[in-house]
């Protein structure tokens, strides 16, 4: 496959990646954009 970005992470999220993702949304709303900028890779 042809990406733009080869180094992006596909697939699943990982059980690291769903526990940071809530607790940065209990710190941050609903704000997504700021959620995935503080996800690496993804």
């Amino acid at each position: 496959m042809n990406y733009l970005r080869p180094d992006i992470k596909r697939g699943n999220i990982s059980p690291d990646e769903d526990d940071l993702i809530i607790r940065l949304h209990s710190l941050l709303g609903n704000r997504w954009a700021l959620i995935a900028a503080r996800l690496p890779g993804r």
